[in-house]
């Protein structure tokens, strides 16, 4: 049985990377649904517009540090006295070549994407298990980390990460009876900023941005956001937004099947 939050009004929701893009389109379909939203990003002046424009509290935040998490949590439950939904949403990428990748853009993304979700999970979800009726947490992957794609490598590292951790999750709570439901986000073209993420790495150049391709498959992040909301009032541990996105995965799929089948016959 898959547990959601079923009512999102009144519930009390935190979104990180909440300024733009996914994070940003969430916070407003949650708002729209009559969630008391908090939003938090690394970036100030970016929060502070939409925390303006969306009419919610903006909390500065790095997500890649515990203790501005635990900041965040800390804030939130003075204003509100509880959180019922989490959306780890906050995420950079790196797109290029394997071997001109560093260590340095190794360390950035796991830093954010990967350690930014543990951070969120291990600080928020206790809070939401002692303070909420019918909780959820949200974790944003990609469809990188159900299926690697060419100068994606430390982005499909950090994004896989993030699926098996939710699904570990899912099935611990699930044995544990708890009323906290968890689901992961997939997405595949978003219209967002994350191409320029560069501009808020630590001691960055503030390199180019990536230009996303007008792929017809691109989604506009409001329908995304929408998405995510259906997702956590369904309970869903997968929330997919590009279906036609399936045979690459089908395919991968195969591929694994493939070699256990012959890891059979080898071992006769």
């Amino acid at each position: 049985m898959r547990r959601g939050v079923s009512d999102l009004a009144g519930a009390v929701c935190v979104v990180t990377g909440g300024a733009s893009g996914i994070g940003y389109a969430v916070a407003r379909a949650l708002r729209d649904r009559g969630a008391a939203v908090v939003i938090s990003d690394v970036e100030q002046s970016a929060l502070d517009s939409a925390a303006v424009e969306l009419g919610v509290p903006g909390v500065q935040a790095d997500v890649s540090r515990c203790a501005d998490v635990e900041r965040l949590a800390e804030e939130t439950l003075d204003r509100y006295g509880r959180v019922d939904v989490v959306v780890n949403n906050a995420g950079v990428a790196r797109v290029a070549p394997f071997e001109d990748l560093t260590y340095d853009d190794f360390h950035w993304l796991v830093d954010v994407n990967l350690w930014g979700v543990v951070h969120g999970v291990r600080t928020f979800l206790p809070i939401i298990e002692r303070t909420s009726r019918a909780g959820f947490v949200v974790n944003t992957a990609s469809m990188a980390g159900l299926r690697a794609a060419p100068r994606l490598a430390a982005y499909a590292t950090t994004k896989f990460a993030v699926v098996g951790l939710t699904e570990a999750l899912d099935e611990e709570l699930a044995a544990r009876g708890a009323h906290v439901g968890v689901g992961v986000v997939v997405p595949g073209q978003v219209r967002s900023r994350i191409g320029a993420s560069e501009r808020n790495r630590p001691g960055g150049s503030g390199g180019p941005m990536v230009q996303q391709a007008e792929s017809p498959f691109l989604l506009e992040a409001d329908v995304v956001g929408e998405m995510v909301a259906d997702g956590i009032e369904r309970g869903d541990l997968y929330i997919v937004t590009h279906p036609e996105r399936l045979d690459s995965v089908r395919e991968r799929h195969r591929r694994i099947e493939a070699a256990f089948e012959a890891a059979g016959e080898h071992r006769g």
